[in-house]
């Protein structure tokens, strides 16, 4: 191998692993191809040691078992764990105050809403909390007393990209329904696979 002085040498029209670049070990000339140089310089990473790390692909995502991947923030929403979609809505309008993943959101009637989700769940068998704020005016604590009121919510439908929540006033522990009422918000949130 010639020296040459670097300004001499032309440009390399792209990198390939079996390109040789000149070394020098201990005074004597050497050759070593991008693919040596690479698995010297980037070995791979693990807890305790820096190095090169593979991005996790949707599947591996989902099935939440591998520990040597990186999951970057436009992935990892398809882990079990988190939340595919969740919204603080209005109870009397159409109004969204805060959400993730949701197109819409419907006020059908006194105390009836329902929600469509923008990215579907790949079937109807999700996981869905929901809550309600209701001041305090038209409830009143839930006691252990027949006559006692509380305002209770729960999803009365559940398809792959809607849902529908239902918000009662109940009286005699919970057991019967005095009527339905609107709350000042709806919250819900979902957990499943996406489709």
């Amino acid at each position: 191998m010639a020296a040459s002085m670097i300004s001499q040498l032309g440009a390399v029209a792209s990198v390939a692993g079996t390109n040789e670049l000149g070394l020098n070990e201990s005074g004597t000339s050497k050759k070593a191809n991008v693919d040596q140089l690479s698995t010297y310089f980037f070995a791979a990473a693990s807890d305790t040691v820096a190095g090169k790390i593979e991005i996790a692909d949707q599947s591996e995502q989902e099935s939440g078992s591998d520990n040597t991947k990186a999951v970057t923030s436009g992935r990892q929403h398809f882990h079990p764990s988190a939340a595919k979609f969740w919204i603080q809505a209005n109870g009397t309008s159409t109004v969204m105050q805060s959400s993730y993943n949701m197109t819409s959101w419907a006020h059908t009637g006194t105390g009836d809403a329902d929600g469509t989700i923008a990215t579907d769940f790949s079937d109807a068998n999700w996981c869905g909390i929901s809550s309600i704020q209701v001041p305090a005016l038209r409830m009143s604590a839930c006691t252990s007393a027949l006559n006692s009121q509380c305002a209770s919510v729960g999803f009365n439908s559940q398809a792959a990209g809607t849902f529908g929540v239902l918000c009662s006033r109940n009286t005699g522990n919970g057991t019967a329904v005095v009527d339905q009422i609107d709350p000042d918000w709806y919250f819900a949130v979902g957990y499943g696979d996406f489709a």
